[in-house]
């Protein structure tokens, strides 16, 4: 013990360095255990806080369904959660105009209450099924927006 007592005097200096240089690993090691294994084991991460408050009903999903096929516009028609965004896929009859599946998908958001459009994102894929190739126009809702954003029409 006398011995490391004498050689720190000796070398106060590189005593101090090899101190910090220590401390800094520590906590860079601590850093990086916390990136690497800490955080939230969900998918979502904190995005999906509140969800439990603005739940949707399978009813209302049913309720869409049931909209659009009343319609006879449509040859089918699905709803899904995930995460926070509802996917709504409406497969078309081939005599339907782009202007009318768009006012048909813009329609189903009158299902849902002013908290849900509120809290969630909806997405819409209309697709037109031909013997060429299939046609299909999305358009998204965002929770901060009052209307659906179409990406092709």
């Amino acid at each position: 013990m006398e011995r490391i007592k004498n050689w720190i005097n000796k070398n106060k200096g590189l005593t101090i360095v090899m101190v910090l240089t220590l401390v800094l690993f520590i906590i860079l090691l601590i850093i990086f255990l916390e990136l690497l294994l800490g955080g939230s084991s969900d998918k979502y991460g904190n995005r999906l806080d509140g969800i439990e408050d603005v739940k949707i009903d399978s009813d209302v999903y049913d309720g869409v369904k049931a909209e659009v096929m009343e319609t006879e516009l449509a040859e089918d028609a699905s709803v899904r959660l995930q995460g926070k965004i509802v996917y709504t896929t409406i497969v078309l009859k081939s005599d339907t105009s782009v202007e009318k599946a768009k006012e048909l998908a813009a329609n189903t958001l009158d299902n849902y209450t002013e908290e849900e459009l509120k809290f969630y994102d909806f997405s819409y894929f209309l697709k037109w099924e031909g013997e060429e190739s299939d046609t299909v126009i999305t358009g998204n809702k965002h929770h901060n927006l009052d209307s659906i954003t179409w990406l092709k029409s």
